[in-house]
């Protein structure tokens, strides 16, 4: 099983016992909480997830410094304005259920607004596990957090971060 998908699974078992709230937590490992993150990520937000990965290369020390804290208050803030805060324990297992259920409509009843946001979290669940985009923001996360904890290893500034750290002066 590859690193994504050990990592997805990772998540949903914490969704399914802690709640989909619960789970989010400083403890989590910065993959786990990513993975929270993409999916919980809304269209047109004023933070752009995959510009703050596509950051990481120029600015790796935001990986440590902030996203692990900016994302964990998204993700709380993102799950109580959807009101997926307190989920049952049906609703836990239909999202955590890692099968690709094609009857996700038959599952949950269509009236409830609520129900309708947890079968797009399933949906998008299941598409991040086979999506192209997610594949490459998870290994460019991965490789940056591996270069950040290798022993023997300094970051160097790029040129666009000196300049920036010169003007802030």
């Amino acid at each position: 099983m590859s690193d994504k998908l050990r990592t997805i699974s990772c998540v949903l078992s914490y969704i399914r016992n802690s709640g989909l709230y619960g789970a989010l937590h400083a403890d989590l490992g910065l993959p786990n909480i990513f993975v929270f993150r993409y999916l919980l990520d809304q269209p047109n937000d004023i933070v752009n997830l995959q510009k703050d990965i596509d950051d990481l290369p120029f600015f790796p020390e935001r990986l440590n410094a902030s996203y692990q804290d900016e994302w964990i208050v998204f993700c709380k803030k993102t799950v109580s304005k959807l009101g997926l805060k307190d989920l049952s324990d049906t609703d836990l297992a239909f999202l955590a259920d890692e099968r690709d259920n094609n009857n996700t409509h038959n599952t949950l009843g269509e009236e409830n607004k609520r129900e309708e946001t947890l079968i797009k979290l399933k949906q998008r669940l299941i598409c991040m596990q086979k999506s192209d985009d997610f594949n490459r923001q998870f290994e460019q996360l991965c490789v940056i957090q591996a270069v950040l904890l290798s022993k023997g290893v300094t970051v160097l500034k790029s040129q666009q971060q000196l300049k920036i750290e010169r003007f802030i002066k």
